[in-house]
This record gives structure tokens, C-alpha cells and sequence, in this order.
């Protein structure tokens, strides 16, 4: 009898004192878009919403937690498992999306009422941790994008491999003078393979698992060749591009609205990855024009040694 008593005041203490997982999570999400209690966003200036239409939500796919932080009080926890494909609310079905499917848990901007874009020179941050699995990487396996509203091909985004996080740029799929030449628009014919494009080892597989990454972005969100994307990891300088951000705005689903979108996004080559993946994001912060208002110094970085590094810039023309 005194040792089932134990045992309730003990699960009555875990409940009171917030230690079970259930209890720590304070992330909240309605109509798929979140609102966090803690400090994973810093001057971030808009929402962010669930990809998939509520109907596939799932408690245990982002949670708000304080036992894995890079920095302050909280982080989002991301949590996909073999078979998390869905729909959209406009229609898109990832469980279709090539030919087995991927699978997806994401945020991305909270537009559905209102029109969100990033503008000329913006500096955002966002690190990242990624517990190590021992499973196929073959196929595409995403941790951050620099994405589109509309039909443009995203126009950066990750790709982690065996061999390391590679950086692959599309921009060259939405320039108009170079679209054309390939009898391609946007997503529709877009490949990383072009000439014009890019796909850049920035870190190597053994610098990724089971610690904190911080990325630094310096990006001129613009159609002009004056835009450009720097772009800092961990305190080092690992790739500069100038050139278009923003494609064009072509008429209707064309909309160019440019931000930064994150979370797990991935496709097997053959089949379904058979691996639980669990990701951890955290100062996740926005700034415009200067680097100083990120007040990077409490992560150990300093904005004038950051500015001062230089590497060869990729450009549409390589």
C-alpha cells in the first residue's frame, strides 16, 4: 500500500512541477497558426502556420520546450515520422509529390489574410539541431529554405547528404533570360542542375549532428542584380551570392513574395525514409539593414569580424 502511494504522490509531483512532456510543451496552434509563449522568435515580423491543413496535425510534430535551447528560455521542437505526407488546404498532396511522396513538417509565413514579403536588406538568424539517425540520406532532406509565395522555384534551400549540408540555389530558374532558353518557368521545368545554378557544400557531415548550428543571413530581398545573399555559419563566412533574390511578379499565382520558411522536408530516392527525424530550432531573429540590431554577442559573435570575412561570390553567371 506505501509503495502504491509513492508512486501516485510521485506522478502527482511530475504533473504539478511541469516535468512530463505533455506539460512542457506551451506551443499553441489554431487555424495552423502557432503562438509560442518563450524567446525562439526576436523581432520576427510576422506568424507562422502549419503546412498541412489541420486535419494532419499531430501534438508531438512541433512543440515549444525549455530542455534543449541554443539561447534563453525556449526552442520549437520538430518531430517527423516514416509516413507524415499531406494536403494543403489550396490542394497540394505531398503523399503524391514525385514518385513515393515526401514527407513534410514545416512553418511557414502565417499569409493566408495578408500579403508577407521580405524587402530589401534583411539580416535573420536561426540555429538549429539535429539528432543523429544512422538511416539512408539518399533523396532530399531539408532543413531551411528561402522561399516563395507563389509558383517561382524556391530560391535557396538546404540539402543534407552523406557527404554534408549543401546549399542549392535555383535562382537562375526564375530570370526571364534564362528561363526562356530552357523552355522552363518557375517550378515548371526548374532544375539545380542548370549551368546558372548552384549547389554548394556548406558544412561536412561530421560538423552537423547532435549540436547547435547558428546560421547569420545578410539577404537584399530584390528582382535587381543588386540583391544578394550572404551567409555565415557558426561564426564563418560559407557563401556570398549576387544577384536576383525575388523573381519577377507575373500575374496571377506569380506572386513573388520572398521570405525564409523551416522545418523537416524530405524525399526518399525509392520509398519512404524508415527513420523517426527530430530537429530543434531556436533565435530564430530579424533585423533590417544592420547586423548590430541582432545584438549577436550574447550567441558569441561579433557583427564587425563577421562583415570583415570575404569568399567567392556565386553569381548567375558562376
Amino acid at each position: 500500500m506505501k509503495k502504491l502511494l509513492g508512486i501516485l504522490v510521485l506522478g502527482l509531483l511530475f504533473n504539478v512541477f511541469n516535468l512530463n512532456d505533455s506539460e512542457a510543451n506551451t506551443l499553441k496552434i489554431k487555424n495552423r497558426v502557432i503562438k509560442t509563449k518563450g524567446d525562439v522568435f526576436i523581432k520576427w515580423p510576422h506568424k507562422w502556420k502549419y503546412t498541412y491543413a489541420m486535419e494532419y496535425w499531430k501534438p508531438y510534430m512541433i512543440q515549444e520546450v525549455s530542455d534543449q535551447t541554443r539561447f534563453g528560455d525556449t526552442a520549437l521542437r520538430f518531430e517527423l515520422r516514416t509516413g507524415s505526407c499531406g494536403k494543403t488546404p489550396g490542394g497540394w498532396d505531398d503523399c503524391k509529390n514525385g514518385p513515393y511522396g515526401s514527407e513534410r513538417n514545416e512553418l511557414t509565413p502565417a499569409d493566408d489574410d495578408k500579403s508577407i514579403s521580405f524587402n530589401g536588406n534583411v539580416w535573420h538568424t536561426i540555429s538549429w539541431y539535429i539528432e543523429e539517425f544512422h538511416t539512408s540520406l539518399k533523396g532530399h532532406n531539408s532543413i531551411w529554405q528561402i522561399h516563395n509565395a507563389g509558383d517561382w522555384a524556391p530560391m535557396f534551400n538546404t540539402d543534407l547528404t552523406h557527404y554534408g549540408l549543401y546549399w542549392q540555389r535555383r535562382t537562375a530558374c526564375n530570370v526571364p533570360r534564362i528561363y526562356k532558353k530552357y523552355n522552363a518557368k518557375g517550378n515548371d521545368g526548374c532544375s539545380v542542375s542548370w549551368t546558372e545554378n548552384a549547389n554548394v557544400k556548406i558544412m561536412k557531415i561530421e560538423e552537423i549532428f547532435n549540436k547547435w548550428n547558428d546560421v547569420i543571413m545578410n539577404i537584399n530581398y530584390t528582382t535587381k542584380d543588386t540583391g544578394y545573399l550572404k551567409m555565415w555559419i557558426n561564426g564563418k563566412i560559407v557563401y556570398h551570392y549576387q544577384g536576383p533574390i525575388k523573381p519577377p511578379k507575373k500575374g496571377k499565382g506569380w506572386s513573388n513574395d520572398s521570405a525564409m520558411q523551416f522545418g523537416i522536408y524530405r524525399m526518399a530516392e525509392r520509398g519512404v525514409h524508415p527513420h523517426t527525424q527530430i530537429q530543434y530550432y531556436d533565435e530564430i531573429r530579424y533585423a533590417k539593414k544592420k547586423c548590430s540590431k541582432l545584438k549577436l554577442e550574447n550567441l558569441g559573435y561579433s557583427c564587425e569580424k563577421l562583415e570583415s570575412q570575404k569568399i567567392k561570390i556565386d553569381t548567375l553567371d558562376n
